[in-house]
């Protein structure tokens, strides 16, 4: 199993017994460099950044990873772009990977997503891994003139131009709501044919749409108490389109996005019962992601909670402690199922 870490460029996260949450930051705490800098020293395999255009003062949106559907964003609230963090990133390191968790691909016209995320995988020497997904705030939609009932179909025909765009010499498309003819959209990606595109989603529609369109599934895990298993009937139905549609459920990935914390035995969160997935002593984070592992999932994008409400030094510690007690022994994991393992 491969460990990946959630970018705090949307600020530091905390959970109480239900629901996840996010806080504003000043922009010097992020510092998406030097924290990549510092993944990449502690073997993590990949660095996931989140988007948003905007933040509505207001929001009756349900947000997805709660399952209060209570807000995870402050009203106002700093949010440093993922395109434009990935691209220094990609110049000031090696072999972290760089994905995104996730693109909300309607927000943006997919040929300007297309361009942007080639020269990211250009710069990088071939690290690019798109997360997309359909998005859930509508006041959001609003904000950039998208009808939001129109979200589904939109990250279809977007997901399918960034395919056209990076493998064909000349791109063209007729869709509903994108079309064009001849155009040339070059260089194209470093990786061939191209990059990974994994489907952020967890519904029975939107699982059907990963292995109809993309490489593979990205689930979130963020609440306090998620069960590992508790996506497996999903599986299910993804074998089954697979079977329908003749694609090789074998070439399909299996990844997934939890909230994380390493601390010692005599601390609270190791001592809390219940306790929350993925925190607690090495053993016990270990022992949750080996439940990850049965539950077919080859890598865990872990965002790191808990950090003494956005203080850097405390996410910087948990990175190295990640690096020395976690990830030497999640690789030697090994997940259950048929599933293509990121490598």
């Amino acid at each position: 199993m491969e460990i990946g870490l959630y970018a705090n460029t949307h600020g530091f996260s905390w959970r109480d017994e239900a629901n996840i949450y996010l806080s504003h930051v000043d922009v010097e705490q992020m510092q998406p460099v030097r924290v990549a800098q510092l993944a990449e020293k502690a073997g993590f395999h990949s660095l996931w950044f989140p988007d948003h255009v905007s933040m509505p003062g207001a929001s009756a949106s349900a947000h997805t990873a709660n399952v209060t559907g209570t807000r995870a964003y402050q009203e106002r609230h700093n949010m440093m772009d993922a395109a434009v963090c990935m691209g220094a990133v990609a110049v000031s390191t090696t072999k972290i990977k760089l994905g995104t968790s996730c693109l909300i691909a309607p927000y943006r016209h997919p040929l300007s997503d297309a361009r942007q995320f080639a020269t990211i995988d250009q710069l990088s020497k071939g690290r690019l891994m798109l997360g997309v997904a359909a998005g859930w705030m509508a006041e959001e939609y609003a904000s950039v003139g998208i009808d939001y009932a129109e979200r589904n179909e939109r990250t279809i025909e977007c997901i399918e131009i960034y395919k056209h765009c990076w493998t064909d010499d000349v791109v063209s498309y007729r869709g509903k709501h994108y079309s064009f003819e001849n155009l040339s959209m070059d260089p194209k990606p470093f990786q061939k044919p191209r990059p990974k595109i994994v489907f952020g989603g967890a519904t029975p529609a939107g699982v059907k749409r990963a292995i109809q369109h993309c490489d593979g599934l990205y689930p979130l895990y963020l609440d306090p108490h998620g069960d590992p298993a508790r996506y497996n009937n999903l599986q299910d139905i993804i074998r089954a389109e697979a079977n329908r549609i003749g694609r090789d459920a074998r070439q399909f990935h299996m990844l997934a996005a939890a909230g994380a914390r390493v601390t010692d035995g005599n601390d609270a969160f190791s001592k809390a019962k219940p306790r929350r997935l993925c925190t607690g002593t090495p053993e016990q984070v270990l022992s949750d992601l080996e439940r990850f592992a049965k539950a077919g999932y080859s890598m865990v994008v872990c965002m790191l909670t808990e950090t003494e409400k956005g203080k850097l030094k405390d996410l910087e510690d948990q990175i190295r402690r990640f690096g020395e007690h976690i990830i030497p022994e999640a690789k030697k994991l090994k997940p259950a199922g048929e599933w293509l393992p990121i490598t």
